[in-house]
């Protein structure tokens, strides 16, 4: 069953994303996440995204929700957008936890948009690259699980730490910056902090975790 308290939060206030040179909401897009059928389907992944991290708290309390824009959209006659990409962003609290949410907006080959649910916390890894680090954050976990044929995995948290340094490498269009976040694990009961290393080359992005780097924060 939904969380009411989470569902009818959600949407109260829009900001925008604090970064350099910020994308604005325009106005199409804010009257569309305020529809009633937008709002519910947002609603619905953000309380299945916080039952899976929290589980059954049933007190969560939703801040302003943060729009970040990666492509502005474009919107047909009746208001909906054709085309763009962009995050909704969202603080939750309850039960002594504490989770920033992200769902992100994109639109398939074949022009029908879809909303993913991606991993919580303050990643600015896109989509692919998240999945693609996911294993990484694993190898980076081994010497604190418990048995390595582990299968109960979760992650919990990511947060941005840094930028690292450029590299003249990489194509004109793209960040050329390395950065460094920081993944909270769970496996199989134990909980670390893994580094994780994501540095652009030519052709991507080439990710690293140190199994020597991680720590045990629980229990």
């Amino acid at each position: 069953m939904r969380n009411p308290i989470l569902l009818t939060a959600i949407l109260l206030g829009i900001t925008l994303s604090v970064k350099a040179d910020p994308v604005p909401v325009s106005p199409e897009l804010k009257s569309f996440l305020m529809r009633p059928e937008q709002q519910q389907a947002v609603n619905g992944m953000l309380a299945q995204q916080w039952r899976a991290l929290v589980g059954n708290c049933s007190s969560p309390h939703l801040q302003p929700t943060t729009v970040l824009i990666d492509n502005s959209p474009a919107f047909d006659q009746a208001g909906a957008p054709a085309s763009g990409q962009w995050r909704v962003r969202d603080y939750v609290e309850g039960c002594g936890e504490t989770r920033i949410l992200n769902i992100l907006f994109l639109f398939t080959p074949n022009g029908k948009m879809r909303r993913i649910a991606l991993l919580p916390g303050t990643t600015i890894a896109d989509a692919r690259l998240q999945q693609d680090a996911l294993m990484y954050a694993e190898m980076g976990m081994q010497n604190l699980m418990p048995s390595l044929d582990c299968k109960d995995i979760q992650y919990t948290n990511t947060s941005f730490v840094a930028f690292g340094e450029a590299n003249p490498q990489v194509p004109p269009g793209r960040d050329n910056r390395s950065w460094t976040e920081e993944w909270t694990v769970r496996a199989c009961g134990v909980t670390g902090i893994v580094t994780m290393h994501f540095i652009p080359d030519e052709t991507g992005t080439t990710i690293s975790s140190g199994v020597g780097e991680a720590r045990r924060v629980s229990p």
